[in-house]
């Protein structure tokens, strides 16, 4: 079948490597995520255009890797995962790219992979040997989703014998055949289907999400670091609340804590929702950026995780969660740790977590104190996550949302006028206090510190005369 809305794929540079496969006998297809996405990109080109895009390009072969080495003898050649029929070939940027390893900046890398069938899967992660296949429907077969399971020609036509497009077209994401079989082979497969359905707003067909169920304790044998980029990338698509909320149960293996949220009602009328529900929610409304956007949305789904450990009663039935911060923070770490999280990100998330109930007001001073304390950028975020905190409990006025837009412009307006807020702000520095005869050592710090604290305060203007001023009443 030829499908006139390949073009967008057919424009691509990879495109080369189908035409040196054929040139050399053999058969070459566009196959994969790239396929479903050019479908999807014609599909919606409207309203797509600007924030959606063909993914990693991957081709499939009948060519042995040895033979595909040699229709590639030009080019260097990496044997990425020979041993189950993967070569990469990198393709010329402005220069060539040729056997010495000499590439430049812009070289486009490419996996082509042999016609494969796998053999049995005893981890549930890599098959145990791989079969060379000629047919590439055969090769088709073995894939984990039918919307992943479509190849493209080099003249557009369509390979779909497993009704990808249909699906595609109804947003139902279905494995290939068995869905215990797929998930049993391979249980990132699990993962990936939650995240195809966060980030391409798929519905997942009936039988294959009771299978994740099933399998989902399959999620053990696969690598942590494997877990949390599928995490994350969950995390950062449009419908991610949805997924959280439909298949939280399929996550519990790997996050308990997240699944003991679920049902836990908070008994408060300042919240309106479960545990589960009300971070969700939070999650959904946090305003990111795209620096931030993974670990915000992560900070913010965790932030209340330790509700069910610190929760408690008082004799008029009213629920309380006293400590509950320093308890999410602890979870968070934990969570993270398990997840092989980078340090960076575990303490970013840990003191979001742990500083998520900041009491915030319209004052100057405290906000320099805070932005001191964990810096300007720090400060912003906890600002968000406790407007999305808000936001979650459903009770938000639009008094309290005026007051969050107040201070968000007075911190905008403090790191505008370039006011000081900390020690590398302060007009002096240690050398001048040694200068004017204090001896090297803590107290430079602490005095560094007192002066500051008198700027933040109003008692001292931000000048070196004015600081040395108060640097001789401190020591008189």
């Amino acid at each position: 079948m030829k499908v006139k809305h390949m073009q967008k794929l057919l424009e691509r540079k990879e495109k080369m490597v189908l035409e040196l496969l054929e040139k050399a006998g053999y058969e070459a297809y566009f196959v994969g995520g790239c396929v479903r996405d050019a479908l999807m990109l014609a599909k919606t080109e409207e309203t797509l255009s600007e924030t959606f895009s063909i993914g990693d390009v991957d081709i499939t072969t009948n060519a042995l890797p040895e033979q595909t080495k040699e229709a590639f003898a030009g080019y260097r050649v990496i044997e990425t995962g020979i041993k189950h029929g993967t070569v990469t070939v990198m393709l010329p940027g402005e220069g060539v790219i040729r056997n010495n390893g000499c590439c430049d900046e812009q070289a486009v890398t490419v996996e082509i992979t042999t016609y494969r069938s796998d053999g049995t899967y005893s981890d549930s992660r890599h098959p145990d040997r791989v079969e060379f296949v000629r047919s590439l429907e055969e090769d088709l077969a073995r894939r984990d989703f039918t919307v992943n399971a479509m190849a493209c020609s080099i003249r557009g036509e369509l390979i779909d014998p497993y009704g990808g497009q249909e699906d595609l077209a109804v947003k139902k994401l279905r494995t290939v055949g068995d869905p215990d079989k797929r998930f049993k082979e391979d249980a990132l497969r699990i993962m990936r289907g939650l995240r195809f359905a966060s980030v391409l707003g798929f519905e997942i067909e009936e039988k294959t999400a009771a299978a994740m169920l099933r399998n989902s304790g399959l999620l053990a044998n696969v690598s942590a670091e494997r877990i949390f980029v599928e995490f994350k990338k969950l995390l950062s698509g449009n419908n991610a609340g949805d997924v959280l909320r439909k298949y939280v149960d399929v996550l519990e293996p790997i996050l308990p804590e997240l699944a003991a949220m679920k049902g836990f009602e908070q008994h408060n009328s300042y919240h309106k929702y479960d545990v589960l529900e009300h971070c969700i929610r939070a999650m959904e409304a946090v305003k990111t950026t795209s620096e931030n956007h993974q670990y915000m949305k992560m900070a913010v789904l965790f932030h209340d995780m330790g509700k069910p450990d610190t929760y408690f009663m008082d004799d008029k039935g009213v629920g309380h969660f006293y400590g509950h911060p320093k308890k999410s923070e602890e979870l968070a770490r934990r969570v993270l740790g398990r997840l092989k999280a980078d340090k960076a990100t575990v303490e970013r998330i840990a003191v979001l977590v742990k500083y998520h109930d900041l009491l915030f007001d319209k004052d100057e001073r405290l906000l320099k104190r805070w932005m001191n304390k964990l810096g300007a950028d720090v400060l912003q975020e906890i600002l968000e996550i406790k407007l999305a905190d808000n936001i979650g409990t459903g009770n938000m006025s639009p008094e309290l949302g005026q007051k969050f837009e107040d201070i968000r412009d007075m911190m905008a307006d403090i790191i505008a006028k370039e006011q000081c807020f900390s020690l590398k702000d302060l007009a002096i520095k240690g050398d001048d206090l040694i200068a004017a005869g204090m001896k090297p050592g803590p107290e430079v710090g602490n005095m560094l510190q007192q002066l500051l604290d008198a700027v933040i305060d109003g008692e001292c203007e931000n000048e070196k005369e004015a600081l040395m001023a108060r640097l001789s009443i401190y020591r008189s």
